[in-house]
């Protein structure tokens, strides 16, 4: 473990070009080279490293060794965690507020879901669209994307019982 400190880092690439190997590399770099990685629906996330990984065969070996330390919460939650106002879901939309009241996707402005970002990024990389708009666009997908860290950080304490003061 690190210091102990919460520090996120964002990658986002709003300039239209394809932003896949620059990506890759970020990842690579913010993941470090050994701890957990945790997610929430490990398939979907193993398998976009995976397809990196084929992309990119010089990044190929850092990337699938992220691989190896994915662990997923998705299968914790549903054996060990359910709210009724979950409603039947085990979506992180529905077990996140249940179980961290304080943290919803429904307070965020603008982008509160995955097909809401990627309607607003393919807007943000138009052409035709304004600096002023495209600005709003990031600072919303940014938001969207740090409560989608912070709820894994969050998930984690609240699985571990940990006395992490966060």
């Amino acid at each position: 473990m690190g210091t102990g400190k919460l520090e996120q880092q964002a990658f986002l690439d709003l300039s239209g070009g394809d932003p896949s190997k620059a990506f890759a590399e970020a990842l690579i770099s913010a993941c470090g080279e050994r701890g957990p990685i945790f997610v929430y629906n490990a398939g979907f996330e193993t398998a976009r490293i995976r397809d990196l990984a084929q992309r990119f065969p010089c990044l190929s070996e850092s990337l699938l060794a992220l691989n190896e330390r994915v662990v997923d919460l998705l299968p914790v939650a549903r054996e060990h965690y359910y709210h009724p106002s979950q409603q039947g879901s085990w979506s992180i939309k529905a077990v996140l507020p249940a179980l961290c009241p304080d943290l919803n996707y429904g307070d965020l402005d603008g982008v509160q879901d995955g097909g809401m970002a990627m309607e607003v990024f393919l807007e943000a990389i138009s052409p035709q669209t304004s600096l002023a708009r495209k600005a709003v666009i990031e600072q919303q997908l940014l938001a969207y994307c740090g409560l989608d860290t912070y709820a894994m950080v969050r998930l984690w304490a609240a699985f571990s019982n940990s006395s992490l003061k966060i």
